[in-house]
């Protein structure tokens, strides 16, 4: 049975030691230990799994000596559990997006494949049956080239203002978009070149949270297709599912359409009018990355587009404060230490 760690005990990490415990993945891995610098959150959820709970990353991976870690905490803090992981030879997944600067993300890529340790980016999607599906479509040709992607991923207001204690160090382009411009990458093949974005910042203001209420961007590639994508952070909390996702892809002979916010269970309560999620990526996406920890076929450069991603990310927000478009920084100019060369 594996041992893993969680390190991030918010919203994510629960949600994995969750799945852990309480899916098929109990046969298959036991949650040795969480980490959180909030001790008494490390706790809570330790008590919920039946994991040791620690307030310092070095400590737990010397006491519990897992075999793997999956990382969970805020956006711009990956690197650091990232490389302790690493430096004692422990697999990682970590989640999206890898880092949000070029040099962090290129320094960390470089780091595990020097270190010979198995690490990937945790982007879920790839593991949600309903895109293995789009994936299998589009691979067979059933579309024919696939020219446009319009794309939106949304969340309700209660998840800066409520659930993520962090977010005004984030924006829903890092903590969302991320996700969706995966898709495209994966789907498609499809490296970005260049994106012109817009974003507003009120609503959330308003209510003490700095960050964007909205963001659009177009993005361009390099071939003959290009993306639409928005992502809200100021949805209503009434909406009957809190996360608002749609994925359209155009093809040169069909199209595909996708709305997982509608998951075909429509409850009407005493108190509310909800869309139970039905979809559960976590167990599926554990299961993959632990089969290639144990040695099943893996990616051949499992962080390469994690890189790529952090790099549209980072073009899509000096977009958005020029004012202009901004081209996106091939992979390949970056050195091992993330320096343009």
């Amino acid at each position: 049975m594996s041992k893993l760690v969680i390190i991030g005990c918010g919203v994510m990490g629960a949600a994995y030691a969750d799945a852990v415990a309480g899916t098929n993945l109990r046969w298959r891995a036991s949650v040795a230990g969480v980490c959180d610098t909030d001790l008494a959150a490390a706790r809570r959820l330790g008590d919920r799994s039946g994991a040791r709970a620690f307030d310092d990353i070095a400590t737990m991976l010397d006491a519990t000596q897992p075999d793997a870690a999956y990382i969970a905490v805020p956006d711009h803090l990956h690197a650091e559990p990232f490389l302790a992981c690493v430096d004692r030879g422990v697999p990682v997944l970590v989640e999206k997006p890898l880092a949000t600067d070029p040099e962090t993300a290129a320094r960390m890529r470089a780091a595990a494949a020097g270190a010979g340790v198995y690490a990937e980016c945790n982007f879920t999607n790839r593991s949600n049956p309903v895109f293995t599906r789009v994936k299998e479509a589009v691979d067979r040709g059933d579309v024919g080239d696939v020219i446009g992607v319009n794309a939106r991923l949304s969340n309700a207001v209660r998840y800066p203002t409520s659930l993520l204690r962090w977010a005004e160090n984030t924006t829903s382009g890092w903590f969302l978009l991320s996700h969706v411009f995966d898709l495209t990458s994966w789907l498609t093949g499809a490296t970005a070149t260049e994106v012109t974005a817009t974003g507003i910042r009120t609503v959330l203001r308003g209510r003490g949270v700095d960050t964007y209420d909205l963001i659009h961007a177009l993005v361009r590639y390099d071939r003959e297709l290009s993306g639409i994508y928005e992502s809200s952070w100021s949805l209503p909390d009434s909406l009957p599912s809190p996360v608002d996702f749609t994925f359209e892809l155009l093809g040169s002979e069909g199209a595909l359409y996708v709305d997982t916010s509608d998951q075909m269970i429509h409850l009407a309560g005493r108190d509310a009018y909800v869309h139970p999620a039905v979809n559960d990526w976590t167990e599926a996406r554990l299961t993959q990355f632990l089969d290639r920890v144990d040695g099943a076929e893996r990616p051949p450069d499992p962080l390469a587009d994690a890189v790529d991603n952090t790099l549209l990310l980072v073009a899509l927000h000096e977009s958005i404060t020029a004012g202009t478009s901004v081209a996106v920084l091939p992979r390949a100019d970056l050195t091992t230490n993330g320096a343009a060369r």
